[in-house]
């Protein structure tokens, strides 16, 4: 018997390649979530043996759940009163078997960045270890079902719910470094009061004229099903597509456009937008028009936004992405762009050059979802309105028109 230890980012490198190796998949884990390594699993479906994924604090992705439905020998789990915690992969090819127990969940974290420990066994079937890990994995038959489009409707619709109730996460302490920096920051510790002063100072731009762009921004939003059913120059003014002849003769001129990041320069960008290419408008109907947005909202949006590009010589970034989530949902997000970032990097304490795509919601929106003032109950009178754009008012803050 062959033994070694992986850790997180070992085991993901590690399972697709099991995954296509062998003929046999044996799986039972706590929680999952839908991604590249979920993807290769279900592409292998049909070598599923017994391969069972609990659902308790609503922890597992919806999406996976979904992936499943009248797969054979796919099941979740349920008991009450007990939480269905195990992780186990085991692989069966003839006489030659793999199995990796540990603590690392199928998971983007378990996956990704969590420290985990899990230990990778190659040997032959004959093996006790073998025996016992099937012997366990079918004592769980008891209390494990099938995934019908009625369980996977109704576990969607409760994890949706459970959503806006998260568990409070761990405390950043000061031995956190960066992370507590960042939290620490008096962008951060500033109160409702003291945010709304500085946003109102706006000494760059008109305050009320901003207002009144958002404002009516989300008129749009409002009264379309999808982004898709928006006139071209509708979506430019969202785009921040700023070129005289972009909004003419549609009213839109009275607005300025260009104010939370004017995206003017960004050709393949402003190609795609005048266009109204169908994958933009489907990552942005990715993010809720109203309530909760999730990190996997963000997620998906990123996935469609890039994959816009597929055939363009420059990809999108995180200008144009954001200016795109700051017009949709400005309570949640900031358009990071040229005018702000340095200045709104300093405040979040991570080097300007660093920040992509793909760490904004850690750097960005996490932290400001820590914030006083973020976290303030919405006021009543003139400022109900500017809290409802709060996100993205940082920008009235932290934009520099010298940069």
């Amino acid at each position: 018997m062959k033994v070694s230890v992986l850790d997180a980012k070992a085991l993901r490198k590690a399972l697709p390649r099991l995954i296509a190796k062998h003929d046999q998949i044996y799986m039972a884990v706590a929680w999952a979530h839908a991604g590249p390594v979920a993807d290769k699993l279900i592409e292998n479906k049909h070598k599923f043996r017994s391969v069972t994924v609990g659902l308790d604090f609503c922890a597992t992705d919806p999406d996976f759940v979904d992936s499943l439905r009248k797969v054979p020998n796919a099941f979740v789990y349920k008991k009450s009163g007990a939480c269905f915690h195990p992780k186990i992969y085991l692989f069966v090819s003839g006489q030659s078997a793999e199995a990796i127990v540990g603590s690392a969940n199928f998971t983007s974290g378990g996956l990704g960045n969590n420290v985990e420990a899990c230990l990778h066994l190659s040997c032959d079937t004959s093996e006790p270890a073998v025996a016992e890990l099937l012997a366990t994995m079918e004592s769980y038959a008891p209390h494990r079902q099938p995934v019908t489009k009625q369980l996977a409707d109704a576990y969607r619709r409760q994890a949706e719910i459970a959503a806006s109730r998260p568990r409070a996460p761990s405390p950043i302490l000061p031995s956190d470094k960066a992370d507590f920096q960042r939290i620490d920051s008096d962008l951060l510790k500033m109160d409702w009061a003291a945010f709304i002063h500085e946003a109102r100072k706006d000494p760059n731009h008109h305050f009320e004229t901003r207002m009144r762009f958002l404002r009516y921004l989300q008129t749009l939003f409002a009264r379309a099903q999808s982004f898709d059913d928006l006139t071209v120059p509708e979506w430019k003014a969202v785009a921040g597509i700023v070129h005289p002849d972009a909004v003419a003769d549609s009213g839109l001129e009275k607005y300025q456009i260009g104010w939370f990041g004017s995206m003017q320069g960004s050709g393949s960008f402003t190609k795609l937008i005048a266009n109204k290419d169908g994958r933009i408008a489907k990552a942005i109907d990715c993010i809720p028009r109203r309530g909760p947005v999730r990190e996997r909202d963000f997620n998906r949006f990123c996935a469609l936004f890039e994959s816009a590009f597929a055939d363009s010589a420059r990809i999108g970034r995180t200008p144009t992405a954001t200016r795109l989530l700051a017009m949709k949902r400005p309570d949640v997000f900031v358009c990071v762009n040229n005018g702000n970032k340095a200045s709104l990097a300093e405040a979040l304490h991570f080097a300007p050059s660093t920040l992509s795509l793909e760490n904004y919601w850690e750097r960005v929106i996490e932290p400001i979802r820590l914030a006083k003032w973020y976290n303030a109950p919405r006021p009543e009178g003139p400022d109900a309105e500017a809290w409802d754009c709060r996100a993205a008012l940082v920008d009235a803050i932290h934009y520099d028109a010298s940069d």
